[in-house]
């Protein structure tokens, strides 16, 4: 049988120093293999800072996608790890998919081959890899929870209104490109005026949203992100800026939760949970005007409220 092998490549920033293989090694080592064994060279897919818990990778989909319509019949990669870290998925693949689609796999430093009929290491493998995966995960969350209650600040982006200090990308300093702008929404609204109200004030006075702010002075590609079609403040937006206490000085973390080290998605944790250390960094708001926000906001307005 004629072989066109497809070199599947990942490297993931929680794969520890020890562990990992650089790209252009594990491109070395799959393409002398390819070499030595008579393989012809189809195509590469290179995962470059991806997890291997989680199947959702760009080029691992695009190596699917070949699959799907028979551009490959021959997968390598370096070691079962680098397919994936979830044995029950990465299993499918092994033990199902690949052998419908008439793939075969080669891990090459595993020693694993798809076409031997006596190996049977696989399954283990992969157990043995997604417990690497879940100990990692438990180390990263222990870290990360001891920074959360040293009131190390440790979300990817600031919060609107702050920047990260270059010195200490853990502790917020003032973004003075746009405090004011938080300032004023705080003053509009222990004066009475309406979320609504300010938002539109906001938007009419051109001043940019949180996120398109985000996106202009970080170079990110707004349609990246599932708000991008509302790109002007809304009262959502005011409300979740009011209630905030990071502009008096605090940092709250912890408010949610992974059910599992598998899972991309959050749930909500309850507020007793959260982790709130006071005084990390400079208020933009002074305490009072913080209070008096926070009560105009939970009072009933009657028609449109205190109007600008």
């Amino acid at each position: 049988m004629k072989y066109k092998a497809a070199l599947y490549m990942r490297l993931s920033k929680d794969d520890g120093q020890s562990e990992s293989v650089g790209i252009s090694a594990q491109r070395r080592i799959l393409t002398a293999y390819s070499k030595e064994h008579g393989f012809e060279i189809e195509d590469e897919y290179i995962d470059d800072g991806f997890s291997g818990t989680n199947f959702e990778r760009p080029a691992f989909k695009r190596m699917i996608k070949d699959i799907e319509q028979k551009r490959i019949n021959l997968v390598l990669t370096k070691d079962l790890s680098r397919l994936g870290r979830n044995y029950i998925a990465a299993g499918e693949y092994t033990e199902i998919y690949f052998p419908g689609k008439g793939v075969r796999y080669i891990a090459v430093s595993d020693g694993y081959d798809s076409a031997s009929p006596n190996d049977d290491i696989a399954p283990f493998r992969h157990v043995v890899n997604e417990m690497y995966a879940r100990d990692i995960s438990r180390k990263i969350r222990s870290s990360l929870y001891a920074r959360m209650k040293d009131g190390v600040y440790i979300g990817n982006f600031a919060p609107y209104g702050y920047e990260k200090s270059p010195d200490d990308k853990g502790r917020l300093i003032i973004d003075h490109a746009v405090f004011e702008a938080v300032r004023a929404i705080f003053s509009l609204a222990a004066n009475g005026c309406t979320t609504r109200s300010i938002a539109e004030f906001l938007n009419e006075s051109k001043t940019l949203c949180p996120l398109v702010y985000r996106c202009q002075k970080y170079g990110l590609d707004i349609r990246n992100y599932t708000s991008f079609k509302n790109r002007g403040w809304t009262s959502s937006t005011i409300r979740k800026i009011i209630r905030n206490e990071v502009y008096i000085g605090n940092t709250v973390q912890h408010k949610t939760v992974k059910p599992s080290f598998k899972l991309k998605t959050s749930l909500i944790n309850p507020s007793g949970d959260w982790i709130r250390v006071e005084g990390t960094h400079e208020a933009i708001i002074d305490r009072e005007t913080f209070i008096q926000a926070q009560n105009s906001l939970s009072q009933p307005k009657h028609g449109n409220g205190h109007r600008l």
